[in-house]
Order: structure tokens, then sequence, then C-alpha cells
């Protein structure tokens, strides 16, 4: 996950919070949003630089946790109206929130503290929800991102990316010291720090294996971890309680026909992108079998969707252009992305809304937030989602 300091001010969407109308044809409508602003610590300016970037939400559903890099801190959203969210609170972390997850009445922050690319650091932090206490607090040995929870609550799993240097020669990998998955095991509600687990992801992928750059992980009810390593276009799937990788494979690649690949001010699909590398950032459990992964793309592609794989490395779904051409259809194209990542799908969200399930797309440039009905076949489009500046996460409750 990339960071986004240019961005003043964010804004946290509640988009996907709204419930279904129970009419024939099921939609979602956003129903509100607020400011990072409004929850500045007393005394910060107005201008002050923050960020909502991964959020989470509370087992009640009543307060949300996002991570904000550029204030080097995690706020509190009290949604209990969700009509009228009221900032909570603010907590500093004392270096880089990378992404928050909740765990039972608590929440659990990865935070980079590396001093350079080549000296990562970081660690995993547990706090009350309710009072911001720190309870546990776990060294990672490097510099984390995504983190999640096993559904029960039995442990905890970090992406340990210790990303590249894109300034370095032209970020070309390798770049050492390489990435890694820990898990850290969790009894009557704690961390246990001592008895994390460190996968080793090297000498998986074709790409740089030497210096493998897990970015993202989920986790299904069966206890198994899915990993995206993005600059390597690779995928793993790993037991969560033993460390063993049950399965990994490559991500792929998509030929792309009929896309806008030339920044000319003006929208022509017309260009091919041949052979474009998946590099997937986000990834989401649709059920123990399956699951979804959104086309960002960072080190030598981005396909510019999403794809559905199961677990033994099949494609079941390819989006390919889809996505970028129903957020084009409504404007939101970000044209000067094109010989890039075009709309830039990075982030996902899963959830059931009366039985059925649901993909949410959200397209980082192009500031929306797709949703497809989940079939169990080929995703059907149900409609685009309005969203706060370039969103980066989404939770459904």
């Amino acid at each position: 996950m990339r960071r986004s300091p240019q961005l003043l001010l964010s804004v946290l969407a509640l988009s996907i919070s709204a419930g279904l109308h129970a009419a024939e044809t099921q939609t979602f409508h956003r129903i509100s949003s607020v400011s990072t602003v409004e929850n500045l610590p007393p005394g910060q300016p107005l201008e002050t630089e923050t960020s909502a970037e991964i959020i989470a939400v509370s087992e009640d559903g009543n307060t949300l946790v996002y991570s904000d890099s550029p204030m080097k801190g995690v706020g509190l959203v009290d949604i209990s109206n969700p009509g009228k969210p009221a900032g909570k609170g603010f907590i500093s972390m004392g270096g880089e929130p990378t992404s928050v997850a909740v765990l039972n009445d608590t929440f659990v922050t990865g935070v980079n503290t590396s001093k350079s690319f080549i000296e990562p650091s970081g660690y995993l932090v547990q706090r009350n929800i309710n009072t911001g206490k720190q309870m546990w607090k776990c060294d990672l040995g490097g510099q984390p991102d995504s983190v999640a929870v096993a559904k029960d609550g039995s442990f905890v799993a970090v992406a340990i990316e210790n990303e590249r240097d894109e300034e370095l020669n032209d970020g070309d990998l390798p770049q050492m010291p390489a990435g890694y998955l820990t898990l850290v095991p969790v009894k009557g509600g704690q961390l246990v720090c001592a008895e994390q687990k460190k996968v080793e992801m090297t000498g998986l992928s074709e790409i740089a294996p030497s210096d493998p750059e897990p970015e993202f992980v989920d986790i299904n009810s069966l206890g198994e971890v899915v990993v995206t390593l993005q600059e390597n276009n690779h995928l793993a799937i790993v037991n969560g309680k033993t460390g063993e990788i049950i399965n990994h494979f490559p991500a792929g690649s998509v030929d792309l026909e009929n896309v806008d690949i030339e920044e000319e001010r003006a929208l022509t699909f017309d260009g091919k992108q041949p052979n474009r590398k998946r590099e997937p950032d986000a990834v989401k459990w649709l059920d123990d079998e399956r699951f979804v992964i959104a086309n960002e793309g960072d080190y030598q592609g981005g396909s510019r969707g999403f794809t559905i794989f199961n677990k033994q490395g099949d494609v079941l779904y390819e989006s390919g252009l889809d996505f970028e051409y129903r957020v084009a259809q409504a404007g939101h194209y970000p044209e000067k992305r094109s010989g890039n990542k075009g709309a830039e799908p990075e982030g996902l969200a899963v959830g059931e809304f009366n039985s059925q399930r649901y993909i949410f797309v959200l397209s980082e440039r192009g500031s929306v937030v797709g949703v497809y009905r989940d079939t169990g076949a080929a995703p059907e489009f149900v409609q685009l989602l309005p969203s706060g500046i370039a969103p980066e996460s989404a939770v459904t409750i």
C-alpha cells in the first residue's frame, strides 16, 4: 500500500455500511461521510495533513477505527448513528500505522518505524477500542503492511513487506532485506509476542524470488491465510496455525485490448497491453475455497481489474476491462494514469446483505467503488458508489 502524502484532506466514506432497500432491484446508497480533519487532536491546525487509509469496525458495529499515516496515529469514529458520524478521538502511535484490524474489544495496528529502506523495523500493538489503553506490543523485526485477525480470534497475520526504494535503480528488484509473513498467536484475547512465527516467502516467485514483498493478507474460516506478493506477481496460501505454506502460484497476466494508454487529455480506448501482469494489492476470501484480488499493479504491471481464484490456483473469473470501462462511463476515469495503472483498483471488501454476497472494488484514482454480486460464477455488476478521495480501504457492516 503506497502512501498518498499529497492528500491534505481525506474523507472516511460510510457508503458501504448502508443497508439494502427491500425493493426488487437492490441497491446501496451513500448515507454520510466525515472528514478526518474533524477528528484532529486538540491544538492541531485545520491545514494539518491527514489521511484515512485502512479502516476496521468494532464488533458491535458502532465504532470505526482508521489508520492515519501522515499523523502517525489511529483515529476513532462513532457511527452509532450512521447518519451523523462523529469523531471519537485520536491515538498517537509513535510511528507510521500501516493497517488496523479489530480483535474482540481491542484493535491491533501494524506500525512502521523504519529508519530507511535497508533498515526496516516495526511493531504490532494491541489497544482497547474504548479507552485506547495499550495492552501488548510485539516487535516484528521488519516493516509491517497489512494486518488481519483470524475469524476465531486465535491469531493475527501480518504482511512484513520491507518495501523497495523506488528511487534506487529505478525501483528494480531485488532489494534487500526480504519481506515475510508473521503469525502472532492470541491467547485469552491477548497477543502472545514470544510465540510469533516467521514464515519465509523467499524462493516462491519467478520474479525476484530472493526479495518477496508481501502486501496484503486475509484469513478464511479454516484459518488459512492468503497473501499477495504484489511486486513478485505471486500468491501464497499459508496454514495460520502452523505456518506451513499450503500452496503458492503466480498471479498471472491478462491481454488487454482497447485500453487507453496514452496521456493525451482525451479518452482513446484503442491501445493494447499484451501479457499485462496482474500484480494484486488487496485480497479477500469469498468463501473457504475462493478469493478475489484487486489487480492494481506497482512494479511491472497492473491489469486494471479484479480476478477470482480458487486455492488450487485456477482462475475462476477475470474481469478484464469491465471495471475500468464502467469507471470511464461514469466520468471518473483518471486519464493521466492511462499509461500506467488506469483506474487503479486497489482495495476490496466482501460482505453479505439479505443473504447475498457482494464484492466491492475500490478505484483509488477514480474515487468510486464498484459493486458486484457474487453469483458463484461470473459476478454481476450492480452499481458504482461515490467515495471519498482516493479510497484505499472499506469495511462492510
